[in-house]
């Protein structure tokens, strides 16, 4: 059962890159060195402040630096941290819903640590900046320990701060960390608890993969559909399946998503359910488990994820239930009619699946769209700096657009999960 996230900082809770670079820059400016290329600063984060200075000045000086001048490469560092300090929040954002993300761990209960190889200070003065410090029971920075990661002494730190706080007795298997680099992976291992890898970090991506993390995703929000999971003791109906999508990187719902529209398939009676992209199964499931008089017709493009769809639902005895077909919803001729039509799809075809499919709606029938938040991105479209997904978000938007100006359907929107909209066709 899993009580305690603890989240490294930078390229996890904070993207803080270019106020790192800038800082960098400035300090070697300020000494008289050439500056370093930004992915090159980036490419020598990862190991503390010191070791970010020093391969920094290895380049600069193109492996000229003496390292072993120790009083210089001290008045350095010191230069560096204290224009940091007072530079830190100049274009340094937090990611995509992780504000989100640590509300949800507090309000159930979690405990919430922070170890980083930034100092504590400057990590403390980010997060007090962006009102978010006040859901961390205990940040552990390299002030407070001897071995810094990849070394297992900062959980071990972390973790007994927060029992000697609460009161518990937490251990590694209570535990998971969160992380961008190998050596938040390498200290998680070596501590004994669970680790996930956050691909869309500072780290280097391909040296991150290599370690094997036990769950991996793009952002470190994508862990909040999955923390009911991580608390259970026992293996829980259908948690195999949650299991197998967070390992694989399957999408499933938000569980305050999900909740909202089976709640709103009781109320309203919905029978025929029509579901725009199946992954591997789990909404269908979860929907027709509602009411045994329940049907759900889904569609799947991925091969591999329909016949693990197909497993799921017959390993549930749902097969008489649930109709599943392989293939493009975008050309597949799906028949009947459906009281629910639930889009889950690619996102950048929703309005396309909107059109196909509206005049498959019973009378009273509606369409529900999921994730059209986007974890925060299409509120805030500064929390990526990726290419392709400001293009998806910039879709997305388009596609609230679509709803809000459609003549035929009133939508409503509903801040619940990662965002979810229903629409109604108008009454003549």
């Amino acid at each position: 059962m899993i009580e305690v996230y603890l989240f490294d900082c930078d390229g996890v809770i904070i993207d803080s890159g270019e106020d790192i670079a800038d800082a960098v820059n400035a300090t070697f400016e300020h000494f008289g060195y050439w500056p370093v290329p930004f992915e090159n600063v980036m490419s020598f984060i990862g190991n503390g402040a010191k070791m970010l200075i020093l391969r920094a000045l290895k380049y600069s000086t193109k492996n000229h630096f003496d390292e072993s001048k120790t009083e210089k490469l001290d008045e350095i560092l010191k230069f560096y941290l204290e224009y940091y300090y007072s530079h830190a929040v100049v274009k340094t954002k937090l990611y995509a819903g992780i504000r989100e993300l640590l509300k949800t761990l507090k309000e159930k209960n979690k405990k919430i640590g922070m170890l980083t190889n930034k100092p504590s200070k400057i990590a403390k003065l980010i997060l007090e900046h962006f009102d978010v410090a006040k859901y961390f029971d205990f940040i552990t920075g390299p002030d407070e320990i001897t071995h810094m990661k990849p070394s297992p002494e900062g959980l071990e730190f972390t973790v007994a701060k927060i029992n000697e706080k609460y009161g518990t007795n937490y251990t590694a298997e209570n535990v998971i960390m969160i992380g961008d680099s190998k050596v938040d992976i390498q200290a998680g291992k070596a501590y004994g608890c669970k680790t996930v890898a956050c691909r869309g970090g500072l780290g280097n991506t391909e040296e991150l993969v290599k370690e094997n993390a036990d769950l991996s995703f793009s952002v470190a929000s994508e862990i909040e559909k999955f923390i009911d999971i991580l608390s259970m003791d026992d293996e829980g109906e259908n948690s195999w399946i949650k299991k197998f999508a967070m390992k694989n990187e399957v999408p499933i719902m938000q569980e305050a998503g999900s909740e909202f529209i089976c709640d709103y398939i009781k109320k309203h009676n919905i029978k025929n359910i029509l579901e725009i992209g199946s992954a591997i199964g789990y909404s269908s499931i979860k929907f027709a488990k509602l009411s045994n008089d329940i049907k759900v017709t889904t569609i799947e493009i991925d091969y591999e994820r329909y016949m693990a769809a197909c497993s799921n639902f017959k390993d549930n005895n749902l097969t008489d239930r649930i109709t599943i077909f392989h293939g493009d919803a975008l050309t597949y001729e799906i028949p009947g009619e459906f009281d629910l039509i639930f889009i889950d799809a690619a996102k950048a075809q929703y309005t396309k699946f909107f059109e196909k499919f509206k005049n498959q709606l019973t009378e009273n029938g509606v369409i529900v769209s999921d994730n059209l938040s986007f974890h925060g991105m299409v509120e805030d479209l500064s929390l990526t700096h990726n290419y392709s997904t400001i293009k998806l978000v910039k879709k997305i938007r388009k596609y609230i657009d679509f709803l809000k100006n459609n003549q035929e359907f009133d939508t409503e929107f509903f801040k619940v999960g990662d965002g979810v909209s229903i629409s109604k066709r108008k009454k003549l």
